[in-house]
């Protein structure tokens, strides 16, 4: 008797110290991100995109939207795409004026703690080019935007940068949603992509030649 008594207060402290544990990461989580939005919100008037459905956040998230290109008056040479599937997948794409397009990365997202959170499928065994964590964010005049700024490059290099104007440094270094995807569509927007630009060979590393 006592010793099952022991077995089931052991399990209950065990138990215990998981949630504490997850509790803790959750709040660190939470501290890290508000962290890095107020770091952002001191160069540029921006606010939090907040109690968003993964369905409201999926979409297509484009490094050239058209608003950066007019304010540029240039067309890109290279960019990157970000696309959020309804599922909870992604894709990473890279393209530029020289190598075909390609997709850089690919794998599963979430919302967690305030952000957007990238984890790489087993089979992307090179260094993804998108980052593990974005704040999603919007100017306050543009209440339907979301923009994607990565948390460990594209924030540290807005805030080196931003100086006369933060605007058009934010839109440089964010990826922009520019439309939603649908779960209907997303299956074939997924085999056309992998189609077009699934080239592991290109990322993976070179093996030595054998002698």
């Amino acid at each position: 008797m006592l010793r099952t008594l022991a077995l089931v207060c052991l399990s209950t402290l065990v138990v215990c110290c998981v949630v504490q544990s997850q509790s803790r990461s959750s709040s660190s989580r939470s501290r890290d991100s508000e962290a890095s939005f107020s770091r952002m919100h001191d160069k540029i008037d921006v606010e939090r995109i907040g109690d968003r459905t993964p369905n409201s956040v999926a979409g297509h998230y484009s490094s050239a939207p058209e608003e950066l290109i007019k304010k540029r008056a240039v067309v890109p040479l290279s960019g990157s795409d970000l696309y959020l599937f309804p599922d909870g997948s992604y894709f990473y794409y890279f393209w530029s004026d020289i190598p075909p397009p390609t997709i850089q990365d690919k794998g599963h997202w979430v919302l967690s703690g305030g952000e957007l959170k990238l984890t790489s499928d087993p089979d992307v065994s090179w260094r993804p080019g998108a980052e593990r964590g974005y704040l999603l964010v919007r100017r306050r005049s543009h209440p339907q935007e979301i923009l994607a700024v990565g948390v460990d490059d594209d924030l540290p290099y807005f805030e080196q940068n931003a100086k006369d104007d933060p605007e058009l440094m934010l839109l440089m270094v964010s990826r922009t949603r520019i439309t939603g995807i649908s779960p209907k569509e997303s299956a074939g927007l997924k085999d056309k992509l992998m189609r077009e630009g699934w080239r592991p060979d290109f990322y993976a590393p070179k093996k030595a030649p054998m002698n």
